[in-house]
């Protein structure tokens, strides 16, 4: 095989790992079906005393200007709490875990010390590797103001591991968050057509 043969191979297998690694996150949503979300483009970034949401000032830096840029695409128009259609809150939560997963293999062969031709059984061998991964849940509320009652609820949730949690950079953090707020409000407003920029 030519060197060249060789690269192109290379690149080839290359690219189908990297598509076949690239995976859309899944969203969960649920909403109250007689509220009318309809005519409701002025927003407010609010949180409740009563919902504990991330520590981390930089991470809640991200999600926030991620939901205003969001928001803004979709044609909402971020204004004073008290003048606001719906008021939008969220939560973000980070957890350590560890995942078992146990594997099973089975051999067979021919042939060991002094006994060339005789069959051994099948064996089964068992292994258990630990993972330690981070499982980042973000959830997105909105709300409305004349009850302060919940309306609408998205939230996703993603796993990586702890290495490459520790490991990622400023940019990698960012578009993580970014890619999170833009897949939840994907889904809202619920049975409406999303109201664009143009259209403000």
């Amino acid at each position: 095989m030519t060197y060249y043969r060789l690269l192109i191979l290379n690149m080839i297998g290359f690219t189908l790992l990297a598509s076949g690694c690239a995976t859309s996150l899944r969203v969960s949503t649920d909403y109250d079906e007689q509220y009318s979300f309809e005519n409701k483009r002025q927003y407010a970034l609010t949180q409740p005393d009563d919902i504990k949401t991330t520590r981390n000032d930089i991470t809640k830096g991200r999600i926030e200007k991620a939901l205003r840029a969001q928001l803004k695409l979709r044609g909402f128009v971020e204004t004073d709490k008290d003048k606001a259609d719906i008021w939008i809150s969220f939560f973000a939560t980070t957890e350590a875990q560890q995942d078992y997963r146990t594997y099973s293999t089975y051999n067979s062969f021919y042939g060991y010390g002094g006994c060339y031709r005789c069959f051994y059984a099948p064996m089964m061998m068992s292994s258990t590797e630990v993972v330690e991964y981070t499982k980042g849940t973000l959830m997105i509320d909105v709300i409305d103001p004349a009850t302060n009652t919940l309306k609408w609820r998205g939230s996703t949730s993603s796993k990586i591991t702890t290495t490459a949690a520790d490991s990622m950079t400023v940019t990698e953090r960012t578009e993580k968050a970014s890619a999170a707020v833009a897949a939840i409000l994907a889904n809202y407003p619920p049975g409406v057509t999303p109201p664009t920029a143009e259209e403000n």
